[in-house]
């Protein structure tokens, strides 16, 4: 819409229980109301080489240059990742996604139950559903874009940052979900 100011970012990173994982996800940021939307189709995650001792792989038979290359490679893959993630061709695209999900209006008949229904679909909890709701009527948004940035801005009373990071994967995953799965939902509430 004129005036939601979008930027797109990317989000890294480790992993905090010692796998020895990256993940790099791109990431669109709407300023208006600071939601983040993690952009799926897009996140590159890998082990590092060599750094976690439970891994079945004997890495003493690798030189150092092997495990210096496989570093290397690594470190490319995530700045190709980086780079796809602020490419203006993907990010327009993606915008232009948000834009299609702003004229696929609510069918307004029982705004609940579309909301109830997506969340069945996309594995958001009764208690995350009940706060999704809150905020898609917060918003008077009633578009498929309404509906995934209430789940997104959810993202944010969610304690959990792990969980709010899913949320704001999820909140992509509505915005893209299929034109027939959403008339579907729409459809069931009429």
């Amino acid at each position: 819409s004129p005036g939601d100011i979008v930027q797109a970012g990317v989000i890294i990173s480790n992993s905090e229980v010692g796998l020895g994982s990256v993940s790099i996800q791109p990431l669109i940021y709407r300023l208006v109301c600071s939601n983040g939307m993690v952009v799926n189709e897009a996140a590159a995650r890998r082990n590092h080489v060599g750094r976690v001792t439970d891994s079945e792989e004997n890495f003493s038979v690798y030189s150092q240059a092997t495990l210096d290359a496989e570093d290397k490679a690594f470190v490319m893959k995530i700045q190709d990742t980086v780079r796809a993630a602020v490419d203006e061709a993907r990010f327009s695209q993606v915008v232009g996604k948000m834009q299609e999900a702003k004229a696929a209006q609510m069918d307004t008949h029982d705004v609940p139950t579309v909301v109830k229904l997506a969340s069945k679909e996309f594995h958001i909890t009764d208690s995350e559903s009940t706060g999704v709701l809150q905020r898609l009527i917060e918003s008077n948004d009633l578009t498929l874009y309404g509906l995934s940035n209430a789940v997104t801005r959810h993202s944010q009373d969610v304690e959990s940052y792990d969980r709010a990071s899913e949320l704001e994967s999820i909140g992509y995953s509505i915005l893209t979900m299929p034109a027939r799965q959403w008339s579907r939902i729409n459809r069931a509430a009429a």
